[in-house]
């Protein structure tokens, strides 16, 4: 596949992080000496895609600063009002005529993701027809993760996120990873039909898998083994096992080389 024409990638990273209770913005906290959003934006650049976008809270903010210093080519698009991440996403569409076919989009607070594992959903998506692809994982305790809502046949009909989940949806261990790949052209005509419907008054991504299946449009889950890989950053606890995980995959990279 080549990746940098038919691919763009799309960074999320305007969230304020209100749990880890501190004036620094969630995605430039430290794991092993770097910001979180260095180890999401080098896997970006890695991929060599046609072109890279994130999404900050503010145009001449602390991120954007961090981005214009240490990764000059990659464009930031602020987003004025956090209103959820598809209205988030919705804010590149003044840019679609520069995207390529396919649109990645990725969490700027999971750092874990693996690059095998990115390619693997692009070329995922494409091989199967899908209008969209998200990554999956089943994680022993799902609390604040979305949970993936399959029918009897397995196919994926839509994302309920953790605030409105009910006691039956609850008990699922397969969780969202915030982690998608989208036909460009599906993706933008459709984000724009999303709506707040939810308690916490946001639009949600999540909610354009439920439209497209609705609308016969072929969405596919990739479910992968090691759910570490989809593991977020919401609070400092977190924050620490994360830190854990990666000192771990440093220290075995380097015996291993």
């Amino acid at each position: 596949m080549d990746f940098s024409k038919d691919l763009s990638v799309i960074v999320l990273a305007a969230g304020k992080g209100k749990r880890m209770k501190s004036e620094i913005p969630k995605v430039l906290h430290r794991i092993s000496g770097q910001p979180i959003l260095y180890y999401v934006l080098s896997l970006a650049v890695r991929l060599n895609p046609k072109n890279i976008f994130t999404i900050t809270g503010q145009k001449k903010g602390p991120v954007s600063e961090y981005i214009k210093n240490n990764f000059p080519g990659i464009k930031t698009v602020p987003q004025p009002e956090q209103l959820g991440t598809a209205h988030a996403v919705s804010m590149v569409k003044k840019y679609k005529k520069d995207l390529g076919k396919n649109v990645l989009i990725l969490s700027g607070d999971s750092p874990l993701i693996n690059i095998r594992t990115l390619k693997k959903l692009v070329e995922y998506m494409k091989d199967s027809g899908s209008s969209a692809s998200l990554i999956t994982s089943l994680i022993p305790d799902p609390e604040g993760y979305g949970r993936i809502i399959k029918d009897s046949d397995g196919n994926i009909i839509k994302i309920v996120e953790e605030t409105d989940t009910g006691p039956e949806e609850k008990k699922i261990h397969e969780v969202n990873s915030s982690i998608y790949c989208f036909d460009t052209k599906s993706l933008f005509e459709n984000i724009g039909k999303i709506k707040d419907q939810n308690k916490q008054k946001e639009y949600y991504l999540t909610d354009i898998v439920e439209t497209l299946v609705k609308k016969g449009k072929k969405v596919s889950s990739l479910k992968i083994p090691d759910y570490r890989e989809v593991m977020g950053i919401n609070d400092r606890f977190q924050l620490s096992v994360l830190e854990n995980i990666m000192q771990k995959k440093i220290k075995e990279s380097l015996i291993k080389n």
